[in-house]
């Protein structure tokens, strides 16, 4: 493919390429907004194992129920990386999960 094809094919696609680079950012943008809150998350939950705040403990348990499948497994997931006695899942069972949930 020569030069003049390429430059040609771009411009043919142009509005092709846009949306998918606009897509592009906006999948950065998410993830990064994502692994914000799961940090946040994550110091949160660690504080509450460290000083054992049982109270808290029970209350996230029983609004743990009207969560979403995905924020309760977020929970969860902070929660098994917080505590030393448990162990927090792979993060491509969380990749596999999030995949079918949507199916």
């Amino acid at each position: 493919m020569h030069w003049d094809q390429i430059i040609k094919t771009i411009v043919e696609n142009k509005e092709v390429f846009a949306a998918f680079l606009v897509s592009l950012i906006a999948v950065i943008k998410l993830t990064t907004w994502g692994k914000a809150q799961s940090s946040a998350l994550d110091t949160i939950t660690g504080i509450i194992e460290r000083i054992g705040a049982g109270e808290v403990k029970s209350m996230v348990a029983q609004a743990e129920a009207n969560l979403s499948a995905a924020a309760r497994d977020a929970v969860q997931h902070s929660v098994a990386k917080a505590d030393p006695k448990k162990t927090p899942a792979s993060a491509v069972v969380r990749f596999l999960k999030e995949v079918f949930r949507g199916l």
